[in-house]
């Protein structure tokens, strides 16, 4: 557990500094904010292109591997959106618990994945990465144009808020690229590789300079339930996928770190784009982020045993 710990705290490092860089005022919120638009339009979609154009799909476990990830998910996306019939009274609410239950923050794994599983566990994490934001996403712009306080009814509506999403995109044209055996793009790749690789500690450091402890404060019922989920439940529903498809101890303990990761912090630019609860949608990245300090190396802990 301690070798877990290990592996786990420069992540936590990064998110540390960036609370302490805002703390001090080293940079004003308007900066991180700035800094977190950049990073989602760009940063972000390099990364996520690179990252799916860089994937093995041809490797033997891949297809058991993204099947059992993606029918975890799929299940922990059902719980989520059943939480509709609890928090029926405000829409923009429900986005956000929807959120901090379903969408995982890929980055903090990431970093520590060589530390954690050696470079086949790192290639694992980077297989899953693309499909998994992909899908993802998709369900979650889909339920911020229904629920949100901007949203509309119509699939044209909500086909329409999908084909702008700027991480969907990028997903959907890097598995392009897989499919039709183009990934390797030159000086063009090489730019999008290096724009990707200063996406994970930007990510770290804005996540600790996001978090808000004043949010905290917002509905508890609501923060416990997105956060109990997203901590609690899905390495659980994760785990009972990767055993139910037969997954190595090995594939399982990886797809158990995938669902103990933190919420995105990605979800408070949607919440506040798409008409969320975008102060709630803080107290939850809030809450999870400083919660997976603990949960998060026990689970993987406990998976690698």
């Amino acid at each position: 557990m301690a070798e877990v710990y290990a592996a786990l705290a420069p992540v936590f490092i990064l998110i540390a500094l960036g609370w302490l860089a805002r703390n001090r005022r080293l940079a004003t919120p308007e900066v991180f904010g700035a800094v977190n638009r950049f990073s989602y339009f760009i940063l972000f979609p390099a990364f996520l292109f690179s990252i799916v154009t860089g994937a093995d799909f041809r490797r033997a476990d891949a297809g058991a591997f993204v099947l059992a990830v993606v029918l975890g998910f799929a299940a922990m996306f059902a719980l989520s959106l059943a939480l509709r019939l609890i928090f029926r009274g405000d829409g923009p609410a429900f986005t956000s618990v929807f959120q901090g239950a379903l969408r995982w923050n890929g980055f903090p794994l990431l970093a520590a994945a060589p530390a954690l599983y050696g470079p086949a566990g790192l290639d694992l994490v980077g297989l899953i990465y693309g499909p998994l934001v992909f899908l993802v996403n998709i369900a979650t712009v889909a339920v911020m144009t229904r629920w949100g306080a901007n949203g509309a009814a119509g699939w044209r509506a909500v086909a329409r808020e999908i084909l702008a999403n700027p991480l969907i995109l990028a997903c959907a044209a890097g598995l392009l690229m897989q499919a039709l055996g183009a990934t390797e793009l030159g000086p063009v790749g090489e730019a999008l590789r290096l724009l990707g690789q200063a996406a994970m500690p930007v990510a770290l450091i804005t996540v600790g300079a996001g978090l808000d402890f004043s949010a905290l404060r917002a509905d508890a019922a609501k923060i416990a339930t997105a956060t109990g989920l997203k901590l609690a439940v899905a390495p659980v529903v994760l785990w009972a996928s990767a055993h139910a498809l037969g997954l190595s101890p090995f594939a399982s303990a990886v797809a158990i770190g995938i669902g103990a990761t933190p919420s995105a912090a990605a979800s408070y630019m949607l919440a506040r784009e798409m008409g969320g609860d975008a102060r709630l949608m803080a107290a939850i990245i809030t809450a999870t982020t400083l919660l997976s300090f603990l949960t998060m190396p026990f689970a993987i802990g406990l998976a690698l045993r």
